[in-house]
């Protein structure tokens, strides 16, 4: 190759050799790839072609073997088709069988009674009875069709065979008292089938050839109205079953099986009944003698039928060949058909077929050497034509390849300007790959974070740095947003390589390629600990108060906002409780602000110990405090809290050495009944404090009057039940509980009352919960169970016989250790046995710690003292505890009896309630009985106690004692003593 014409230039020695070196390179490196690129065209061809006749070879054999194996099916689905059609003509001739033999008996009947009415018409004038009769018997006599079994028959009106061709021994015998197998006299049901039927029956008949057994006869009668005969024709059912068995076997001879092939009829004992062979092969019938494949065969049919391979001798060969047999299964006269041919007769198609195959393989072979040669020379000539288009591309890429190193040089010194400047900056500064995996970051960020170059080079940036996990909803929007805004800058907290939290600001930004295509980006961290510190400083100022440390006016108006919109959404309460210390001004102005501010730090903390943490308690200023309770889910909750701010606030306080009382004033609002809005609610607080003020301060009052109405007498019942008990205010009373068998009086309930001195006879609903919530219940209970073990004992050394006494027990006094003792206490003070005390329990103290609760109900249960479950179907219900305690009556709820008998639903559920404890061994006892039909009723469904208005209502001890000596109970002259 000639070069162009140009100043003559002498290259250093150095880079000479190199020049050199390029040049050869030039040359031969297109050729080496030339020889490499042929040597593997040809490598692939003959890979290709070696493969492709070893597979072709492969598929021929896979071909052949496929080939034998269709023929072997084909044949064999040609032999069960063949075998189902006439498997298809004998099922046919068996469905068809009933329907031939009732014709033919209809046919030959109505020929018997036509030829005797005709004859009865002629004769009837010329002879007399008698002869009449004997004319007609012999005329019938020889018809019907004798081959097929077919014969006439006469019954007399007595009931007595005149003819019966089928057995004429029978002639002459009645049949007057003759039953077929189901019990029918034969000739009231021949009678009826005559008259009133189609004429058809079949019966069971004993044939004197038979030995007296009973044989089927298939008939056809007729009434001959003149001398009332029974005339039919009939066919015992074995002889017509033959027939047909004859009839299907001649019509399987007819049949004429493909060429080559033999169809057997075999019974169950292997014996050939019938054989169509156009094969030549020797299966005739045989009689007596069973060969080997026809016991093969009958065997196959035993067990449903299958293909078998059968050796058999086809003249004029003198050895067995091999044949293929389809065996049906065996149907149900026992008869096994078999279709069978030859396996030689495959072998000239299979062989054909093969040497086809071969013929074609060898073409195949051709083409596909003529294919390699001919793809062989056009991969020649492409890899010329292509080796001089690569000469001229590998020469175009080498100058650009010298061109881009120069570019390169040029950069590579631009970037190490750049890396001084980023290793300079005093912000901290990273730089990620397009998937966010840092790359690289600068001292100031290993400064500001802690973490060192090699510990977060080649991590993700959402944790390190931007401190969100990657696959937060945070992160994903962040990543989303950097992508198409290719910007993002925001606060967020970070951790520092040691755990501790900063606040940082975020700058992060994209870096894309001349395409556009975004392959870095860019993030700036500031640390802001001090801007936020200050801005922290700035809230507190603005939203607690300084002396307190409570929120102030600013923050609960925040709060009670946000607390109304929750309570609104939810549709619950909210109360705003307003707060002024009495006479704190006193305070002030004798001992100092000093100490006036010391007592208002007490107050405060002891004001936010009452509360609940959901709740707020804020100071406005002065000693005005306001509580926010959220949450509630009434109103009176509002003033059980005020109760606990009453209380705690009560208490002597100890400021720098003074020890000082102070009471609060308290007003109440609630939402949404007081108030919709903050304003209004913090309004109506402060006039409802003012008004506690009013009424003597050291108090809380509702602003509505409905609330503080029923506050005030819930406060004044629970003072007063705490006296009631001293003052001897409470009394029991007794209903009678009575067995509904007997109509005896067998028990009573002790019902607790209060007789208030002022407010009257005060309902238990009333006082009982607050008894409960108080935990007043326990000195209450201890006294009633008491005064109900001395009441009964009193009875009984009055003579007026022993009354189970049942006390309801508190679901309180259950949990608690003290119930064991106070029984024990009770009885033991009283006398009475335990077996008369019966302690009532509910539901719902069954149902909470069952364990400590099962243990003292089965000690108490252990000193023979009954245990009943209360009011049951109104609670849980559950069944679990009727089985695990050891409970000895059930009292069924007011609510189930107070509808029957009418309402089916408490019907049934009250069944269901006492067959279930009936079941467990309880007794029942129906609350609430008020009228006769619901006795009635409850003494239908079996249930032993009732108690109720129809009987008596709960009575003072007194007229509960008159009642029992109305009832008859007598005095005993010496007074019952206890064992207990």
């Amino acid at each position: 190759m000639n070069a162009p014409r140009q100043a003559p230039v002498r290259p250093s020695s150095a880079n000479a050799p190199a020049d050199e070196v390029s040049t050869r390179t030039e040359r031969w490196l297109p050729r080496v790839m030339l020889s490499a690129m042929l040597a593997l065209i040809l490598m692939l061809l003959v890979s290709m072609g070696s493969y492709y006749i070893y597979r072709h070879e492969q598929a021929f054999e896979a071909r052949a073997a496929d080939i034998e194996t269709q023929a072997h099916a084909r044949l064999e689905q040609s032999l069960q088709e063949e075998v189902s059609y006439l498997i298809q003509g004998l099922n046919d001739h068996r469905a068809t069988f009933d329907t031939t033999l009732s014709k033919q008996l209809a046919h030959h009947a109505q020929l018997a009674v036509q030829a005797a009415n005709r004859s009865y018409q002629k004769l009837n004038a010329a002879v007399s009875a008698a002869q009449m009769r004997f004319l007609l018997t012999e005329l019938l006599r020889p018809m019907g069709h004798p081959d097929a079994g077919i014969a006439p028959f006469i019954i007399e009106a007595d009931g007595r065979l005149r003819l019966f061709a089928l057995d004429p021994r029978q002639e002459g015998q009645s049949l007057a008292t003759v039953v077929d197998d189901a019990g029918l006299l034969l000739t009231e049901r021949l009678s009826d089938t005559a008259i009133l039927g189609d004429g058809a029956t079949r019966l069971r008949w004993r044939s004197a050839d038979e030995a007296g057994g009973m044989v089927d006869i298939h008939a056809q009668v007729a009434h001959f109205a003149p001398f009332d005969w029974i005339i039919g024709v009939g066919v015992f059912n074995h002889r017509a079953q033959h027939i047909v068995r004859a009839q299907a076997l001649e019509a399987l001879s007819r049949y004429q099986p493909t060429k080559n092939r033999a169809m057997v009829l075999i019974d169950q004992n292997g014996q050939v009944l019938a054989t169509n062979n156009s094969s030549g092969l020797t299966v005739e019938p045989t009689r007596g003698t069973v060969a080997d494949w026809a016991r093969i065969i009958a065997r196959a049919g035993r067990t449903g039928g299958k293909t078998l391979q059968l050796d058999l001798q086809r003249p004029p060969a003198a050895t067995a060949q091999p044949h293929l047999a389809f065996v049906a299964g065996q149907d149900q006269w026992g008869w096994t058909l078999a279709a069978i041919a030859g396996l030689d007769d495959m072998a000239d198609t299979i062989v054909a077929e093969r040497q086809r195959m071969e013929a074609s393989k060898r073409d195949d072979f051709m083409v596909t050497l003529l294919t390699m040669f001919t793809a062989t020379a056009i991969a020649l000539l492409l890899s010329m034509v292509f080796y001089r288009w690569i000469d001229r591309r590998f020469r175009h890429y080498q100058n650009d390849i010298d061109t881009r190193n120069r570019a390169l040089k040029e950069s590579a010194r631009e970037l190490r300007l750049s890396a001084r400047v980023f290793e300079a900056s005093n912000e901290a500064i990273a730089i990620l790959d397009h998937r966010f995996r840092i790359v690289s970051v600068n001292p100031a960020l290993e400064r500001i974070s802690g973490y060192h170059h090699a510990d977060i080079v080649g991590r993700h940036c959402a944790e390190l740095l931007i401190g969100e996990h990657t696959g937060s909803d945070l992160w994903r929007r962040t990543a989303s947003r950097l992508r198409s805004a290719r910007h993002w800058a925001g606060e967020t907290t970070l951790q520092r390589a040691d755990g501790s939290d900063y606040p940082g600001w975020i700058s992060l930004g994209a870096i894309a390629n001349d395409s556009g295509r975004v392959t870095h980006f860019v993030v700036s961290i500031a640390d802001i600990s001090e801007r936020k510190r200050t801005e922290q400083r700035l809230r507190q100022l603005a939203e607690y108060d300084a002396l307190t440390g409570l929120p102030n006016r600013v923050l609960l108006l925040d709060r009670l906002g946000s607390t109304i919109e929750q309570a609104r959404r939810h549709s619950s309460h909210l109360a705003v409780l307003f707060i002024d210390l009495d006479r704190f001004k006193n305070i002030n102005d004798s001992l100092g602000h000093a100490v006036g501010d010391g007592l208002l730090r007490q107050v405060a903390g002891r004001l936010s110990a009452v509360v609940r943490s959901c709740d707020t308690v804020s100071r406005l200023g002065g000693d005005e405090f306001v509580v926010l309770l959220a949450e509630l889910d009434s109103a009176a909750r509002a003033g059980i809290v005020a109760s606990k701010i009453l209380k705690a606030l009560a208490a002597p306080y100890d400021v720098d050495g003074h020890e000082l009382s102070i009471t609060p004033s308290i007003g109440i609002t609630v939402f949404p009944e007081d108030g919709d809005n903050r304003d209004l609610l913090l309004k109506n607080a402060d006039a409802a404090m003012y008004h506690a003020k009013e009424n003597g301060r050291n108090s809380y009052q509702f602003f509505t009057d409905d609330l503080n109405d029923r506050a005030q007498t819930r406060l004044a019942l629970e003072n007063e039940l705490r006296r009631a008990l001293s003052r001897h205010e409470f009394s029991l009373h007794f209903q009678p509980q009575l067995h509904l068998t007997t109509g005896r009086l067998v028990g009573a309930e002790a019902l607790l009352r209060w007789h208030h001195p002022e407010r009257g006879m005060i309902p238990p609903d009333q006082f009982i919960p607050i008894a409960e919530e108080t935990g007043l219940i326990l000195p209450l209970g201890a006294w009633v169970l008491r005064q109900a073990c001395a009441i009964a004992q009193q009875w009984r050394t009055e003579g007026l016989g022993d009354l189970c006494i049942a006390v309801n027990i508190s679901a309180l006094q259950v949990r608690r250790e003290h119930l064991e003792p106070t029984v024990i206490e009770a009885l033991g003070h009283s006398r009475l046995p335990a077996h008369l005390l019966e302690l009532e329990v509910t539901e719902s103290a069954l149902m909470t710690q069952q364990t400590d609760v099962s243990a003292t109900l089965d000690a108490i249960h252990a000193l023979g003292v009954k245990l009943a479950i209360d009011d049951f179907g109104t609670g849980y219900s559950s069944l679990a505890y009727l089985k695990r305690f050891k409970l000895d009556k059930l009292k069924i709820d007011r609510s189930f009896i107070r509808d029957l008998p009418d309402d089916e639903e408490d019907a049934h559920l009250t069944q269901a309630i006492i067959g279930i404890a009936h079941h467990l061994g309880m007794s029942v006892v129906a609350e609430g009985v008020e009228t006769e039909a619901q006795e009635a009723f409850l003494s239908h469904l079996k249930c032993d106690l009732a108690q109720g208005y129809l009987y008596a209502r709960p009575l003072p001890p007194e007229a509960f004692r008159q009642m029992q000596i109305d009832l008859g109970a007598q005095a005993a002259s010496n007074p019952a003593d206890s064992t207990a």
